[in-house]
């Protein structure tokens, strides 16, 4: 019986044990958590970040309309309100649906502004855009428009 070896199966190579596939179950599901935590916090933050993108672009585009109405007529802007999700330009014109998470108010003020160094006072009208969502004011602008000279 020269070379023939007979052995015995070892009762330590049988595969995983029930502690071993618990452990690793336990392990990837912690694995598995964290991944869907980060993704979902990823989502979250681009929402965020295109809304306040979005709500600029709405902010500068109310301040460009109002811009364009006569000195006169800005105080009939004062408080104007675009409840979220229901935003118009001046015109009546419905935004896109894009817009569906904001809302927008004006505030319309006469002030005097004053360059102190040159000793300056100027009237005018200060206006105010601010974009808002359900929860915050997102993006606000402000300009000062001169009173035109009669």
């Amino acid at each position: 019986m020269t070379g023939l070896r007979i052995t015995r199966p070892d009762s330590r190579r049988r595969g995983f044990s029930l502690l071993e596939s618990l452990i690793a179950s336990a392990v990837l599901g912690v694995v598995v958590l964290a991944v869907g935590m980060a993704v979902s916090a990823s989502q979250k933050a681009s929402f965020e970040g295109d809304k306040a993108v979005l709500a600029a672009m709405a902010a500068d585009d109310l301040m460009s309309e109002l811009a364009a109405v006569p000195y006169a007529n800005l105080p009939t802007y004062n408080g104007l309100t675009h409840p979220v999700g229901a935003m118009v330009t001046l015109g009546g014109q419905a935004y896109p649906d894009t817009y569906w998470a904001l809302g927008r108010r004006v505030l319309v003020e006469d002030t005097r502004y004053t360059e102190p160094g040159l000793g300056v006072e100027i009237d005018g009208r200060r206006i105010v855009v601010t974009v808002f969502d359900d929860a915050r004011d997102i993006v606000q602008i402000e300009t000062f428009i001169p009173e035109p000279v009669s």
